[in-house]
């Protein structure tokens, strides 16, 4: 596992604070759908991710590839805290496309995903 990187993990002990929580401060490896960037397990079948954007353009992929996670993995619930630090330049299509695919999975799931979008100002 690969060490999550240190601006996430600023990231990650704010929100810890918040939710009383521990990250684990590696990425979570989503078998053949890439990683998350940090991880909290709530449960033996509960996960917090943390997905944060600093330069990536494409966001909603974070998003997507949960969508196939969670579907070949019908226990797990996962809530998605999406940070988007402030110089993050993702076209408001991009953010849309965000939005339109977690309707999608909250529909699909339905209690099994949630999501948290934060927007740094």
């Amino acid at each position: 596992m690969k060490k999550t990187n240190h601006h996430n993990t600023i990231v990650s002990s704010e929100i810890e604070k918040q939710l009383n929580i521990k990250f684990e401060n590696f990425e979570f490896k989503l078998g053949s759908w890439g990683e998350v960037d940090n991880y909290s397990i709530i449960d033996t079948n509960t996960i917090v991710f943390l997905e944060c954007e600093k330069g990536k353009k494409h966001p909603n992929t974070n998003v997507l590839k949960l969508y196939p996670y969670l579907e070949e993995n019908p226990e797990i619930k996962i809530t998605l805290i999406h940070y988007f630090f402030k110089e993050n330049k993702t076209p408001k299509n991009r953010l849309a496309l965000c939005d339109f695919i977690v309707n999608k999975m909250r529909k699909k799931f339905g209690n099994r995903f949630t999501y948290k979008k934060i927007i740094e100002k």
